[in-house]
């Protein structure tokens, strides 16, 4: 054999006695008789070692872990701060959601009214057409004119009458085209909207369901909805056209109209025509009901148009007055996150149990609020302007 191949192997074989030694074996004789020359290790040399190397494995697997995924730290008050601005934003976002389906709502009813505004000229036009020819040829009689010739000379007036509104009609007719077409559009976007706020409403409330702790900050007893909160509106003007609905229409009303009433029957009616009849139309219809043998007339009135009247008056035996009671007194009292109610209120809607006239009404109701309050810091921008400039120029400088 060759020297260096020799010299190798001689390495080689003194390598195994020296890790034994390095890791805490000792060189000593063991078996029955201690006749065997062998390796030994202390107890705790051998617990220690398995230790260390549960220790490598484990640093290891956490470096693997760091390589493949974010992990983050953060404090236990920092989360919840997160977590409620997570809440305002769906908060806000199911505050725009509701203002833009009043936005596609009100599409849907300028769309009909216009409608019903272009049948009303035709029909306007062919009414005066008649009535002008029976007034020519009444007076031609009782002057003792030719009836050809006076005939004649209204078809001649009317034929000048017909290309005014012809031409007056033409611009009419571009506008309302606008408003139909704007109307087609709005009736699925007006689902999509209102499905689209109900659904991330109802995510909100899973996550304050599993992290109620977030509202832990605030005062006792205060109402969540003080702070900051942009459904806040919305739910004072849905509450508050729902007790007024209670004040109209609670006892008497509610026992009477049921189907099989005339006053029932006769909203029924009057619903399934509503398509074809105008706001006017519909309010005069429904005043010559006779709501006052049920103890629901309308004489100190209501605030919501025609249309949502009939509507809410047909739901009277639907709407869970009980449940919408307690949820207004739980969310006052500040028991009732106001996510948490108007996921409720939503989902009474969607189920058909509340009108849509009362989330218009909440939705109005908060942007009114809105526009007085641009409008009260526009004056007091316009009043600190005026004293800047009404100081002298060595101070305002």
């Amino acid at each position: 054999l060759k020297p260096g191949r020799g010299a190798a192997r001689g390495r080689t074989a003194m390598t195994t006695p020296d890790l034994f030694t390095t890791v805490g074996f000792e060189k000593s004789k063991i078996g029955a008789n201690e006749t065997e020359l062998g390796y030994a290790i202390k107890r705790t040399r051998l617990i220690g070692l398995m230790v260390g190397s549960l220790g490598c494995i484990g640093i290891l697997a956490l470096l693997g872990v760091w390589s493949q995924f974010e992990i983050h730290l953060e404090k236990r008050t920092m989360h919840r701060e997160l977590r409620r601005e997570e809440h305002h934003a769906a908060s806000k976002l199911a505050q725009v959601g509701m203002e833009l389906w009043s936005e596609y709502r009100d599409d849907i009813h300028e769309s009909h009214e216009a409608q019903m505004l272009m049948k009303l000229l035709n029909s306007s036009y062919t009414n005066f057409e008649a009535q002008v020819k029976a007034t020519v040829d009444a007076t031609s009689k009782d002057l003792g004119l030719n009836s050809d010739k006076a005939a004649k000379l209204a078809d001649s007036v009317l034929r000048l009458v017909a290309d005014q509104q012809k031409s007056g009609l033409k611009h009419t007719k571009r506008l309302v085209d606008h408003l139909v077409e704007a109307g087609k559009r709005a009736v699925p976007l007006e689902k999509r909207a209102e499905k689209e706020v109900f659904q991330e409403v109802q995510a909100e409330e899973k996550l304050v369901a599993e992290d109620p702790d977030i509202f832990d900050a605030l005062p006792p007893g205060a109402n969540h909805s003080d702070f900051e909160d942009p459904l806040k509106g919305i739910l004072e003007g849905f509450f508050w056209i729902f007790n007024d609905y209670e004040r109209e229409f609670s006892g008497k009303p509610r026992i009477q109209l049921k189907p099989g009433n005339k006053a029932f029957d006769a909203l029924q009616a009057l619903d399934q025509k509503m398509d074809d009849l105008s706001e006017g139309e519909v309010a005069e219809a429904l005043d010559k009901i006779d709501l006052d043998d049920v103890g629901a007339g309308l004489g100190s009135g209501r605030v919501l148009p025609a249309r949502d009247i009939v509507e809410e008056l047909l739901m009277i035996g639907t709407i869970p007055h009980k449940e919408l009671r307690e949820l207004e007194e739980a969310w006052k009292a500040g028991k009732e996150d106001s996510v948490s109610v108007f996921g409720k209120i939503s989902e009474m809607h969607e189920q058909h149990q509340v009108p849509s006239g009362w989330l218009q009404r909440g939705v109005d109701e908060d942007e009114k609020e809105e526009m007085e309050e641009e409008e009260k810091e526009e004056l007091e921008e316009k009043k600190a302007g005026r004293k800047l400039n009404a100081q002298p120029k060595h101070l305002a400088s």
